[in-house]
């Protein structure tokens, strides 16, 4: 019998292809979420999200902060103006280069953030977040 995932469905948002095979793989081995949708930018990712209609939003979204054209920040301002239904379900792990404390406490400041992780996620990341979820 399958091991049973942590989510259902989860949302990873980068512009480097080998940042998302990297996590993709490693959520796949933690056996974190049943399925993983890919996005490279923010904007596509946007884009689904305000037309998923009767689909499930995603449990989990993995954001990138440093991106091209809409960076993670404008993501979250713009996340804050979709349907209840979506922020009510997902929530947002912010997974950046940074270490910058101003973009730490920046990214807290949106509710639906519940963590805030520096790459590459380690196993540790995982079992915070697994913490985190089971309480919510």
């Amino acid at each position: 019998m399958p091991k049973p995932t942590l989510v259902d469905k989860t949302v990873l948002i980068d512009d480097s292809d080998i940042d998302l095979f990297i996590q993709r793989r490693f959520l796949e081995v933690y056996n974190f979420s049943s399925e993983l949708f890919l996005y490279r930018s923010a904007e596509e990712a946007l884009s689904w999200l305000k037309n998923i209609n009767g689909e499930a939003a995603p449990d989990i979204i993995f954001l990138d902060l440093n991106m091209p054209e809409i960076d993670g920040f404008s993501f979250l301002k713009t996340f804050k103006e979709l349907p209840e239904k979506i922020k009510l379900k997902s929530k947002i792990v912010v997974l950046t280069s940074s270490n910058s404390m101003k973009d730490r406490d920046q990214a807290f400041s949106y509710t639906n953030v519940i963590q805030f992780i520096t790459k590459p996620l380690k196993q540790s990341d995982i079992e915070e977040l697994k913490k985190l979820i089971n309480k919510n």
